[in-house]
């Protein structure tokens, strides 16, 4: 009250009030917590686990653990600034020179590094634009996928497994993915009420498009198989691992040589078809057979559930032999 009559000031009740939470340290000024980084990082990963898919996230996870282990590998934590384009060159170096891992792979990660930088911008936490540089580009190589015709999946389909109930669950999964084109995350988790109409009516998982699919007569014989209740499936990597051994058991040895850049080095490796099965060698498999019988791309494409016409292309696996064969029944060349 002195120090405001010698200022000339009318004491007031909220000024008084105020002085006095100063004067007794009541008014403490909370600062919030300053986002750095990594922590945005961290929080974007689990706000995404309500609204992404549970393979996405696991990326995001992946990538945000590669961030981290060269972070130890430099002794710092990154900042928003120090995503450069020189750093875009030093971290794909460091996972060439550490990693045994595809060009692909090294992709996947800048991909969502940018991801975490243009989303860390739009909440105007971030104001380093550095990886909007054409620069800062996506690392990408086309490189060989297999898809399995449809005596090769009738093979699999005829594989005694009845003294291995997983390798059976395993090989019946298979056989719908490759006769739906449903990926992991779909076709492992059809219901009886998604079949009506002798279809499979769901809405995906990754992207939420709804599709309606005819059953093929070896997937009806699988659900009758189960009375309509298929069984828990393993998780897709355990999948990945015994979906090869039914491949061997069938014979599918037929060489496959794949051309592609591992650890910043492009390599020639041949491989025998099983050993590159995989949970979405199905999804693959629908698709090049389709086209392969002549049905019309745009058709194929409400069964997938694809968008676009570049992702659907990419799917298509068919080489010039099989495509020439196709084409020859065509009454153009008759």
């Amino acid at each position: 009250m002195r120090n405001l009559a010698i200022d000339n000031i009318t004491p007031i009740a909220s000024l008084v009030k105020e002085k006095m939470e100063e004067a007794l340290n009541l008014k403490v000024k909370i600062e919030k917590p300053k986002i750095t980084f990594y922590s945005f990082i961290e929080g974007y990963i689990n706000e995404s686990k309500s609204n992404k898919a549970h393979a996405t996230v696991n990326a995001y996870r992946s990538t945000f653990n590669r961030i981290k282990k060269y972070g130890n590998y430099c002794n710092k934590e990154f900042s928003f600034d120090d995503i450069t384009l020189e750093w875009r060159i030093s971290f794909l170096k460091y996972l060439q020179e550490n990693y045994n891992i595809s060009r692909n792979t090294e992709g996947k990660y800048i991909k969502n590094i940018k991801c975490f930088m243009n989303e860390a911008s739009e909440r105007e936490i971030n104001t380093n634009f550095s990886f909007r540089s054409k620069h800062f580009f996506q690392p990408i190589e086309s490189v060989q996928k297999i898809f399995l015709t449809m005596t090769e999946i009738e093979a699999i389909a005829k594989v005694d497994l009845s003294d291995d109930k997983l390798k059976d669950i395993v090989r019946d999964y298979f056989i719908i993915a490759c006769l739906t084109s449903l990926r992991f995350s779909d076709f492992t988790r059809i219901k009886k009420e998604d079949i009506q109409n002798d279809r499979i009516q769901m809405r995906t998982n990754k992207t939420g498009e709804d599709v309606v699919i005819p059953i093929a007569p070896l997937v009806r014989g699988i659900l009758i198989k189960y009375d309509y209740i298929l069984p828990k499936a393993p998780c897709n990597q355990i999948f990945n691992r015994y979906i090869k051994q039914v491949g061997k058991m069938a014979e599918l040895v037929e060489p496959v040589t794949i051309v592609k850049t591992i650890g910043g080095i492009k390599q020639t490796i041949t491989y025998l078809k099983y050993q590159l099965l995989s949970s979405h060698t199905g999804r693959r498999s629908l698709i090049s057979n389709c086209i392969l019988e002549g049905i019309n791309s745009s058709a194929v494409m409400l069964i997938s559930g694809h968008r676009s016409h570049r992702v659907f292309s990419s799917y298509v696996r068919i080489n010039q032999h099989q495509n020439a064969d196709v084409l020859s029944e065509h009454s153009f060349f008759k």
